[in-house]
């Protein structure tokens, strides 16, 4: 049966009304999905982590110093070398301290020297006080002669001692001449890599000044100083996704290892007080190695951390 022209005229018109509606039902839909999603991250987000950009990576660095004033002879090291424990990376000039230990030596030598004598006069000072002392009980010797013998004996003696303190001071000044001389090379106590050179050869440096810092780069962690309203969110053992900006694209997995018992240190302020929401540090210990990646201790990161709210199961990930 065939349509009239008024008739087909009709059903277009009622199919070009029914456009809009549908089209405004998969908008519709469309919005109420994109809501719903929105609002399970959000409330993932939200309820189940915590999250902070107050974070770094951290590991373990020395800043190799010098114990004592010296001229800097020698640096066996380059910026970005692989250095072992125990590896000499300074040297600061030892000439005088080895001059001040030959004359040290000198004079410990007198000093025993004169302690052999000291004893050697000690003996016969005795052996004469007995022998005056015998003849005084006999009446064969005067009161004065006992008492000449008596004080020769004591002066005899003191020489004696002095001459062993003399011996035991120059044992003890060689003891701190060699012990600085151990000092004028320094050596690092981890392997890793140097990382900064501060001085250079023939800069003279001062007790504690540091000349250069060696990291331990196969040894890494992220501290994440969080807001102390979220730390009662987390736990140790808490899991943790993180963001390296060197490494935006991917993403690292780790677990809270220690949450430190103090706060991060709030900026000098002068004038009335603010209050502010303060940071605890947290230790954040990686899943898997990082090795191989150039991840250094300074750069930035950004945690998002697990926390011990019970999130719904439709929510869960």
């Amino acid at each position: 049966m065939t349509m009239s022209k008024a008739e087909a005229a009709k059903e277009t018109k009622k199919e070009i009304r029914k456009g809009p509606k549908v089209l405004g039902t998969i908008i519709l839909v469309v919005v109420l999905i994109a809501a719903a999603i929105i609002g399970s991250n959000w409330a993932i987000n939200t309820i189940g982590y915590v999250s902070t950009d107050d974070a770094a990576i951290d590991g373990k660095q020395v800043k190799l110093s010098s114990r004592t004033l010296g001229r800097i002879t020698d640096i066996s090291a380059t910026e970005g070398q692989k250095v072992t424990e125990g590896d000499v990376l300074v040297t600061l000039d030892s000439t005088d301290l080895h001059a001040q230990v030959t004359q040290a030596e000198a004079s410990l030598a007198v000093a025993r020297q004169n302690l052999v004598l000291s004893k050697v006069n000690l003996d016969k000072t005795r052996d004469d006080s007995l022998r005056i002392q015998n003849l005084y009980k006999n009446g064969a010797a005067t009161r004065e002669s006992f008492d000449h013998a008596q004080s020769s004996l004591d002066s005899a003696d003191a020489q004696y001692t002095l001459s062993k303190t003399q011996v035991d001071t120059s044992l003890a000044q060689i003891g701190v001449l060699k012990a600085q001389l151990l000092n004028t090379t320094l050596s690092t106590p981890i392997s890793g890599t140097v990382d900064k050179i501060t001085l250079s050869i023939g800069d003279v440096v001062q007790p504690g000044q540091t000349i250069l810092s060696v990291n331990n780069l196969d040894d890494i962690w992220v501290i994440a100083n969080l807001e102390e309203t979220k730390i009662n969110k987390i736990f140790i053992g808490s899991p943790v996704t993180m963001t390296i900006d060197a490494w935006e694209n991917r993403t690292f997995h780790g677990t809270v290892e220690l949450i430190r018992s103090g706060i991060v240190a709030p900026a000098f302020q002068i004038g009335d007080f603010t209050k502010t929401t303060q940071r605890v540090p947290l230790k954040i210990r990686f899943n898997e190695p990082v090795t191989g990646l150039n991840l250094l201790p300074g750069m930035s990161v950004v945690v998002k951390i697990r926390t011990n709210a019970k999130l719904p199961s439709f929510l869960e990930k």
